[in-house]
């Protein structure tokens, strides 16, 4: 099952302009883990598919079933954010920018995030 994981994870990489870079970076997993999966000498596990499952803008059930994992409802239930895709589609638009532009980027998201917070009263 690695090796057809390995060509599926490097055509939704590849559809999305994706490095192993900017994979492991969005995923917090090494880049060499996600370069052992892209040559499929690393199996996927739960853990690993949960962290690229937001990245790949895929929901993480849908990601277990191509990975050839179980899928029970403790699993759905993890799902951690409800904006999965948006999160997705956020890194990959990232990927293209200079680090300085990540930067901003990311003090932009926490201006926003505390921005947000004061409007809901300190709670997140």
């Amino acid at each position: 099952m690695s090796a057809d994981f390995a060509r599926v994870l490097d055509g939704l990489m590849q559809n999305r302009r994706l490095s192993a870079r900017a994979v492991s970076r969005a995923s917090g997993r090494a880049e060499s883990t996600v370069n052992q999966l892209l040559t499929g000498k690393l199996q996927p596990t739960h853990a690993i598919v949960r962290d690229l499952a937001p990245v790949l803008q895929l929901d993480t059930a849908d990601l277990f079933v191509i990975a050839g994992l179980s899928v029970d409802s403790e699993t759905v239930a993890r799902e951690p954010y409800p904006a999965t895709a948006e999160i997705g589609q956020l890194v990959a638009a990232a990927s293209f920018l200079t680090p300085p532009e990540v930067r901003l980027l990311v003090q932009s998201a926490k201006a926003l995030r505390d921005e947000t917070r004061e409007h809901r009263g300190g709670t997140s």
